[in-house]
């Protein structure tokens, strides 16, 4: 393994080396997904070992639900129309606890990438995103480059550009990122795709990530795929793609641009495109993962919500505020719509706030 990251290098050098990762794709391999740490306590079903939990108040309740480090809309409860809870707020990954700690109740777990990969992006400056420290890797598979997030971390160990594998270290699990202490020491891992591969053309200028902003890595439950690749199976984008759950599909405008998440993922074009298209109709899970891509003859002049999943709530509390209104009258937000702008690339979007956040109760993160 090359040495470790070396704090003082700049952000100009980063950036170099960024461009570099980026004209170097990992090799294309049937790949593996192994746990980041030696924490597997989930394949064994004990949650409340695994997963970091949250502080919450609720309904003047305070309680610390380890839930609240998994996937999904889990963070901000709120009493819906049916008297169920239901949560706004998504969490877009997976929150691994420590299963060492030094006298200090440091973590001292080391980090290791998924899969074996290239290290795209390293974000060594606490300060500049609330992931704290982190780290992107990329792993090449037959269905395209799908991309692994380790965050809050207390140190780096590897550089852009470099080579790993499973038996690499990359850094050391830490608090690092807002409204992470101590005690709530652990690893943010998120598994997922690329938005668009030229996001750092078209980008608020307020992002200092480039295309490795968190807001451009649509991120996907990661333990059901590392439970699936448990026993030595490879992981198959689209048979993983094809088990998430369809929330909304909006009919967007197409005159015959090329989608760049398409050419980079073929497999989510669902049928072909023909001369008669004039719109492209695209599935999202209530996360916002964009799950496929339908032509279709009819045309619109906007991007438009075509169909939705009823809840007893609002459509804006479940779809990461970019649906609203209940089923019967859905329609995009304006951060659907830049959603949709992002994807599309239609026209430059205008900085959107809705994101991962550190923990419940804290501002969405600047990632």
């Amino acid at each position: 393994m090359r040495r470790p990251f070396q704090k003082s290098i700049t952000l100009l050098l980063c950036g170099a080396a960024l461009g570099q990762a980026q004209m170097t794709p990992p090799d294309r391999a049937d790949l593996v997904y192994r746990f980041p740490t030696a924490n597997r306590h989930i394949i064994s079903g004990r949650g409340e070992n695994f997963y970091m939990y949250c502080d919450r108040n609720f309904e003047g309740e305070k309680s610390k639900p380890w839930q609240a480090g998994g996937y999904g809309m889990v963070r901000n409860p709120f009493r819906a129309s049916d008297g169920s809870v239901m949560f706004s707020r998504i969490h877009e990954g997976a929150d691994i606890k420590p299963m060492q700690r030094d006298a200090a109740g440091e973590p001292l777990d080391l980090i290791h990438p998924v899969a074996p990969g290239v290290v795209s992006y390293v974000n060594a400056n606490p300060g500049l995103s609330n992931y704290g420290r982190y780290v992107v890797v990329s792993h090449r598979v037959p269905e395209g480059v799908i991309y692994s997030l380790y965050a809050h971390l207390a140190r780096v160990d590897c550089q852009i550009g470099q080579r790993v594998g499973t038996g690499n270290v990359i850094g050391k699990m830490g608090h690092s990122g807002v409204g992470i202490n101590r005690e709530r020491s652990h690893v943010h891992l998120e598994i997922g795709l690329m938005l668009h591969s030229h996001y750092d053309q078209f980008c608020p200028p307020t992002n200092k990530h480039g295309i490795y902003n968190g807001l451009n890595l649509a991120g996907i439950d990661p333990v059901p795929v590392l439970r699936a690749c448990a026993q030595g199976q490879p992981l198959s984008l689209r048979k993983h793609w094809m088990s998430l759950k369809e929330h909304y599909r909006v009919r967007v405008p197409y005159h015959g641009e090329k989608v760049d998440i398409l050419r980079r993922h073929p497999f989510l074009l669902r049928r072909p495109i023909t001369p008669d298209t004039r719109s492209l109709d695209v599935a999202f899970s209530a996360e916002g993962i964009p799950l496929g891509f339908y032509p279709a003859t009819q045309s619109v002049s906007a991007p438009t919500v075509i169909s939705c999943i009823s809840v007893p709530t609002l459509q804006q509390n479940v779809t990461v505020n970019r649906v609203k209104n209940s089923s019967k009258d859905a329609a995009l937000t304006a951060s659907g719509l830049r959603y949709i702008q992002h994807i599309f690339q239609q026209k430059k979007p205008a900085p959107d706030t809705h994101a991962l956040p550190a923990s419940e109760g804290m501002p969405a993160p600047k990632k």
